[in-house]
């Protein structure tokens, strides 16, 4: 018979970090966001904010761990101002400002144990919270995990109103053993889009031609740093915005992550390259490698160039081909239905958000309430049309 304990003392997150480690490497779904590393990070720089509360689920078959969950707990409002007692995943649910997107979170199982666990997890928060709730919320989850299924039919049997929906999707490359057979699939236009954006690079920048430098020291990294947060800052002012670097928090949480992932901390590492025309950079690129697979995390670019050199896409083409010679499997531009991304991509994989309402009457009525507030809203933005 499986154990189910919650923990609501942050300090356990450290100590889990071994057993942590362990768990993920026998899970069919391990991602960068489900490290210690960067949820510890998230906790450190988020969890302060708005009165967040731990809680720290972990399931266990005698002595080995074959099941986690990590949740916040904080007092929130919905539209009107309606209270709400919320659950969250961590490494979720911050301002919009200082989003740092956690895409493919979710819960962890060993490989094969996903039912009992999601059973285990899912009576749990039915019988035996540490606190009341209202509301759960599981965004950017991957719609190929296996575990959410199961998550989503144990806590309906607990009597625990559940939905889940699409939420978006993460363009990605499946990658071939070749450079050449990539361009082969991408069809007659997206491959000359392609090579075009190479051909105008070498035309622009001459005999001199261009460098690709990379972080692989910390003075390097120190360096990639100015350089990505300066050509950000620079592709969204142009339109307008800040851009994230603007965000304390969001650059706080990446001083802390960057340098460990520049250390292969738990079996990921830092892939922060910039892109440098007659001495000046002119395109950068913050991506995470994990399992044999490269997620694009951030970038930024050159803004004042000739209009036929496109730096982003160049960059893009240099990353996918530096990635098959490097012998990866994957090159996943994460979650945006932007037009270069569907350009340069050859799949998709669906993000899909869980919510769950407890089963309590005052839960319900927050829902009923919620409901009705989002309807009124809907009809007077409908009237004003």
């Amino acid at each position: 018979m499986l154990r189910t304990s919650i923990s609501t003392d942050p300090a356990d997150l450290g100590r889990l970090t071994p057993r942590w480690r362990a768990l993920l490497a026998r899970s069919a779904h391990a991602q960068p966001v489900m490290t210690p590393m960067w949820q510890c990070a998230w906790w450190n720089v988020f969890g302060d904010a708005e009165r967040r509360t731990p809680w720290i689920f972990t399931v266990e078959d005698g002595e080995a761990l074959v099941g986690m969950l990590l949740l916040t707990w904080r007092a929130a409002t919905h539209r009107a101002g309606i209270p709400v007692r919320r659950l969250e995943l961590l490494g979720t649910g911050e301002k919009e400002a200082d989003e740092i997107c956690s895409d493919y979170g979710g819960a962890i199982a060993a490989r094969g144990r996903e039912q009992e666990v999601a059973a285990a997890l899912a009576a749990t928060l039915r019988h035996a919270p540490p606190d009341p709730w209202d509301e759960l919320r599981m965004p950017s989850m991957s719609a190929e995990d296996p575990l959410v299924p199961e998550l989503v039919a144990s806590l309906a049997r607990n009597g625990i109103v559940t939905s889940i929906v699409n939420s978006g999707e993460c363009p990605y490359i499946p990658l071939p053993r070749t450079w050449d057979a990539y361009l082969q699939a991408l069809g007659s236009s997206r491959r000359y889009a392609v090579t075009r954006s190479l051909r105008e690079l070498d035309k622009w920048a001459g005999p001199g031609g261009w460098e690709l430098r990379r972080a692989r020291t910390a003075g390097e990294l120190t360096e990639g740093v100015r350089v990505l947060s300066e050509l950000h800052a620079e592709r969204w002012t142009s339109a307008g915005k800040s851009g994230v670097f603007s965000s304390e928090r969001f650059r706080r949480f990446h001083e802390i992550v960057m340098p460990k992932l520049l250390a292969g901390a738990d079996g990921a590492s830092l892939d922060l390259s910039w892109l440098v025309v007659r001495g000046e950079p002119i395109a950068a690129a913050y991506n995470v490698v994990h399992g044999g697979r490269l997620q694009f995390y951030q970038s930024g670019r050159r803004v004042e160039v000739p209009k036929n050199v496109r730096p982003g896409i160049a960059m893009h083409a240099l990353a996918i081909r530096t990635s098959i010679d490097a012998g990866l499997h994957e090159y996943d531009f994460l979650a945006g239905a932007s037009r270069y991304k569907r350009d340069l991509a050859l799949e998709a994989r669906n993000l899909v958000t869980l919510r769950a309402i407890a089963p309590g009457l005052r839960a319900r009525a927050v829902e009923a309430a919620r409901a009705l507030t989002e309807r009124a809203i809907a009809r007077l933005r409908a009237a004003s049309l």
